[in-house]
Protein backbone atom coordinates (compact mmCIF):
# COMPACT_ATOMS: atom_id res chain seq x y z
CA UNK A 1 0.00 0.00 0.00
CA UNK A 2 1.53 3.81 -0.72
CA UNK A 3 2.03 5.64 1.98
CA UNK A 4 0.27 9.33 1.12
CA UNK A 5 3.34 11.02 2.64
CA UNK A 6 5.64 9.49 -0.16
CA UNK A 7 6.15 11.03 -3.29
CA UNK A 8 6.54 8.15 -5.54
CA UNK A 9 5.86 5.08 -5.69
CA UNK A 10 8.13 2.22 -3.88
CA UNK A 11 10.06 -0.75 -5.41
CA UNK A 12 6.88 -3.19 -4.91
CA UNK A 13 4.01 -1.55 -5.80
CA UNK A 14 3.73 -2.80 -9.09
CA UNK A 15 4.67 -6.21 -7.82
CA UNK A 16 1.84 -5.72 -5.09
CA UNK A 17 -0.48 -4.26 -8.19
CA UNK A 18 0.25 -6.99 -10.09
CA UNK A 19 -0.25 -9.77 -7.29
CA UNK A 20 -4.13 -8.33 -6.20
CA UNK A 21 -5.05 -8.56 -10.16
CA UNK A 22 -3.69 -11.93 -10.16
CA UNK A 23 -5.77 -13.14 -7.33
CA UNK A 24 -8.64 -11.56 -8.69
CA UNK A 25 -8.43 -12.97 -11.69
CA UNK A 26 -9.87 -16.09 -10.14
CA UNK A 27 -13.62 -14.35 -9.63
CA UNK A 28 -13.35 -13.79 -13.21
CA UNK A 29 -15.46 -16.15 -15.71
CA UNK A 30 -13.42 -18.59 -16.84
CA UNK A 31 -13.26 -17.38 -20.37
CA UNK A 32 -11.74 -13.78 -19.23
CA UNK A 33 -9.21 -15.16 -16.83
CA UNK A 34 -6.52 -15.66 -19.65
CA UNK A 35 -6.88 -12.00 -20.32
CA UNK A 36 -6.67 -11.09 -17.06
CA UNK A 37 -3.14 -13.38 -17.15
CA UNK A 38 -2.04 -10.81 -20.28
CA UNK A 39 -2.53 -7.62 -18.32
CA UNK A 40 -0.95 -9.18 -15.42
CA UNK A 41 2.36 -9.96 -17.41
CA UNK A 42 2.11 -6.56 -18.90
CA UNK A 43 2.58 -4.98 -15.27
CA UNK A 44 5.61 -7.77 -14.79
CA UNK A 45 7.36 -6.49 -17.88
CA UNK A 46 7.23 -2.37 -15.92
CA UNK A 47 8.20 -3.56 -12.37
CA UNK A 48 11.71 -2.89 -12.61
CA UNK A 49 10.76 0.61 -14.20
CA UNK A 50 11.39 3.83 -11.96
CA UNK A 51 7.94 5.31 -12.27
CA UNK A 52 8.94 7.74 -9.40
CA UNK A 53 7.09 10.48 -10.66
CA UNK A 54 3.72 8.29 -10.42
CA UNK A 55 2.22 8.56 -6.90
CA UNK A 56 -0.57 5.89 -7.53
CA UNK A 57 0.07 2.15 -8.01
CA UNK A 58 -3.00 1.48 -9.84
CA UNK A 59 -1.75 4.03 -12.19
CA UNK A 60 1.43 2.93 -12.61
CA UNK A 61 -0.30 -0.32 -13.62
CA UNK A 62 -2.48 1.07 -16.41
CA UNK A 63 0.41 3.18 -17.54
CA UNK A 64 2.27 0.22 -18.35
CA UNK A 65 -0.69 -2.03 -19.44
CA UNK A 66 -1.33 0.90 -22.01
CA UNK A 67 2.23 1.06 -23.36
CA UNK A 68 2.34 -2.31 -23.61
CA UNK A 69 -0.88 -1.97 -26.02
CA UNK A 70 0.64 0.61 -27.74
CA UNK A 71 3.79 -1.40 -28.58
CA UNK A 72 1.52 -4.60 -29.57
CA UNK A 73 -0.95 -2.09 -32.11
CA UNK A 74 2.32 -1.21 -33.55
CA UNK A 75 3.61 -4.45 -34.09
CA UNK A 76 0.59 -5.87 -35.70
Amino acid sequence: MVDPGKNHIGPNDLHHTADRWMRARRALHAADRDYAEELVGMIRIHEDDDMAMIRDPLEAAVFAVLIEMMKRGEQG
